[in-house]
């Protein structure tokens, strides 16, 4: 009960803040506030992150041009946060009823972003691994039953390429992912045997 009352806490004082002008930024209350909803049930946060989405994370996103999908600044370009800025509209989407006007668009930045970056693993390589990982694993779970989508957005090509990068690693004795993702990585590898 105590932790939580400190995650509500800390949901509660996500909503109440203003907006800053990084999008990553924004995009770690999204998701907090959308795990909030999720643990309570109280539409509020989910309203909230839905608001902070919509004004905070989705306007940085170039539309076109040849980095569409791309967050506009350098900073938020990179992989690291491009990839946290998609587990947090993909963690939102999947909480949002299917009739939410919000829907269409905040799935269209989500599938732009991943067929943007999801490019980098199936054609050059791993730019990230860490937050990569976090975002496929739960795009790949959230979306398991859309196979047009992953598709689409080349989430499950992104996902194996990376999987056998972090394998080969592994193998080698580098350890390529932290501890919480490497969790992630064997609950997520578990669970596909588990389906087979």
């Amino acid at each position: 009960e105590k932790y939580r009352a400190s995650a509500v806490a800390a949901a509660d004082w996500a909503a109440s803040r203003r907006l800053v002008a990084n999008w990553n930024y924004n995009s770690f209350s999204v998701f907090l506030l959308t795990k909030a909803f999720e643990a309570t049930g109280e539409r509020t946060y989910l309203d909230a992150a839905k608001r902070k989405a919509l004004i905070g994370v989705i306007p940085g996103q170039l539309t076109d041009g040849p980095n569409m999908g791309r967050w506009v600044d350098p900073h938020n370009a990179r992989p690291t946060y491009h990839y946290i800025m998609l587990r947090s509209l993909a963690a939102l989407l999947t909480a949002l009823p299917e009739d939410d006007v919000s829907r269409p668009e905040i799935l269209r930045v989500l599938t732009l972003g991943l067929q943007n970056r999801n490019a980098d693993f199936i054609e050059r390589g791993a730019p990230n691994k860490d937050k990569a990982i976090e975002a496929l694993i739960l795009v790949n779970r959230n979306f398991a039953s859309d196979e047009r989508f992953l598709r689409e957005s080349r989430s499950a090509d992104a996902l194996d390429a990376l999987a056998r990068l972090v394998s080969e690693e592994a193998r080698r004795g580098k350890a390529s992912l932290g501890v919480r993702e490497w969790g992630l990585f064997l609950e997520y590898l578990a669970e596909r045997q588990m389906q087979r």
